[in-house]
């Protein structure tokens, strides 16, 4: 039993290994839209058997990086303008009813603990930093941990599927998060002083700072309706 248990633990960890490698590419471009990911080809690379490829494609398809085709042949999504809108206009909206569940409903233990993962992030290069990436994912699911898990796993995907475009952005425009350390420091203090209308405004502002930037690089002649009426309903002022 202990043999079974290591050798699905290795398996675990190829998958990972190998996700994280097919993921750089894509983010950096050497895999572009509609590049195959052929499992032989890539099993001979990293030199291991079909079973983690699978498990490492099939974690990229749920991150919608890849798409199966015909006969199952797995290949590079495009992230059009209009996915990008879409997906921010939900992300907007369940934000917005997350963080007015989970106002006032924090401990103080909690909040403290929120503080730490500020002043970490606050420690880090910048936003490039995937170690700062993983500490702001943190913070904003301890934010939200009142909202219950179905807010923060839908989120997680919202924030996964319009990853690779933030990469990109962060290469070609750093300057474009520079205010994200004070908007994370004023979020908790919103949150700290029981602020609703303040924090929402933070997260709102955020969100569509990224978006906008976002489909302006992918199609700069397109219209983010969902994510404009998204904001219109809810009423948030920017």
């Amino acid at each position: 039993m202990a043999k079974t248990d290591s050798v699905g633990s290795d398996t675990d960890l190829e998958a990972v290994r190998i996700y994280e490698a097919l993921r750089k590419c894509i983010f950096q471009g050497e895999f572009r839209p509609g590049h195959e990911l052929n499992q032989v080809h890539i099993s001979q690379k990293y030199g291991v058997s079909r079973t983690p490829v699978r498990e490492a494609l099939r974690m990229l398809q749920a991150d919608g990086l890849a798409e199966a085709r015909f006969k199952y042949r797995m290949t590079v999504t495009q992230l059009t303008a209009e996915e990008v809108d879409q997906i921010y206009g939900l992300w907007i909206a369940c934000q917005a009813i997350a963080t007015q569940v989970s106002m006032g409903r924090l401990s103080r233990a909690e909040l403290a603990a929120c503080k730490k993962v500020v002043d970490r992030m606050s420690r880090q290069d910048g936003e490039q930093s995937s170690h700062w990436r993983d500490l702001h994912l943190d913070f904003h699911r301890r934010l939200n941990r009142p909202a219950g898990r179905m807010y923060i796993d839908k989120m997680d995907e919202y924030w996964h599927r319009t990853e690779r475009a933030r990469y990109s952005l962060e290469q070609t425009s750093p300057s474009l998060f520079g205010d994200d350390r004070g908007d994370h420091a004023g979020l908790l203090h919103a949150y700290e002083t029981g602020d609703l209308q303040a924090a929402q405004r933070i997260q709102t502002l955020q969100l569509v700072r990224s978006a906008t930037a976002s489909i302006k690089l992918i199609d700069p002649d397109y219209t983010p309706i969902f994510m404009q009426n998204a904001v219109a309903v809810l009423r948030v002022r920017l």
